[in-house]
């Protein structure tokens, strides 16, 4: 008798195609294919070199030996206080400043100390000689060669390198840091006299807010210079791009005239200066 191979002895495929009524040939569809082999990448030095114009985009080693200095993208830095760029009256003055509060009572005469007259004296003539830079009012200012100035930034300007290193950079914070020193009066109006409890005396420095939205109370700062024989109250400092002082710039000495107390914080005088 013939003995015909079992079933079983057929490949797996064969017979699942024959169970799922398929042919012998289709079933070598259902076999695992070999996956083709991927090429290694070419060394680096034969890459290549791409367009210029986008030194990111470009191959390392091309990166070494075409340095390509990128420009300086600064999203935020603390402004450092570097020395004047133009020369300004009393180079190397400075003054020393005391701790503590004044004395007063009735052993003293309450008159201004002769080395505050002498620091009252150079804030004067250092802010007539910046006047006449000609610099106009620029939002962010730090320094005169960066082309202006904005309000706190011609103060520390003027006051960084006499004795005031500490004093901050915004005009916020220079309200607080006479504020921490208790040297500040709140007022809605600028006195009509000089000195005295609650006169203004020159050297102190006069806050407005509200001159723009700074998110804070305070948004903006000048420095009392004095009273002219006539009455007329004197200040200098930065203002808008649309105003102008005695000299025609934006960075100027101004009249602080009646309409200067509209949104008046208050004025104080500098910290350890007495």
């Amino acid at each position: 008798m013939r003995s015909f191979p079992s079933p079983f002895s057929r490949p797996l495929a064969t017979v699942f195609a024959l169970v799922m009524g398929l042919a012998p040939v289709q079933a070598q569809f259902f076999k695992k294919r070999q996956e083709t082999p991927v090429p290694s990448p070419p060394p680096m030095n034969q890459l290549t070199a791409m367009p210029g114009g986008n030194p990111y985009a470009q191959p390392a080693n091309a990166m070494l030996t075409q340095a390509t200095s990128l420009p300086e993208t600064v999203v935020y830095r603390q402004p450092v206080y570097s020395p004047p760029s133009y020369s300004l009256p009393y180079e190397g003055y400075r003054y020393d400043r005391r701790s503590g509060k004044p004395r007063g009572g009735l052993f003293s005469s309450g008159k201004p100390s002769e080395d505050m007259l002498q620091l009252l004296n150079v804030i004067r003539e250092r802010a007539e000689h910046i006047s006449k830079f000609g610099l106009p009012y620029v939002f962010g200012g730090d320094h005169p060669s960066e082309g202006g100035l904005d309000c706190s930034g011609t103060m520390k300007f003027l006051l960084s390198d006499i004795g005031f290193p500490d004093m901050p950079r915004t005009s916020y914070d220079q309200y607080a840091w006479l504020r921490k020193a208790r040297t500040l009066k709140h007022t809605k109006s600028i006195p009509d006299h000089m000195g005295g409890r609650k006169g203004i005396k020159p050297g102190d420095l006069i806050f407005w807010g509200g001159t723009y939205d700074s998110g804070h109370k305070v948004s903006h700062v000048m420095i009392y210079l004095g009273q002219g024989g006539d009455g007329t109250h004197y200040m200098f400092g930065a203002r808008g791009k649309s105003k102008t002082g005695l000299h025609g710039s934006g960075v100027d000495i101004f009249k602080l005239e009646s309409g200067y107390q509209k949104s008046l914080v208050g004025f104080g005088s500098l910290p350890g200066v007495f």
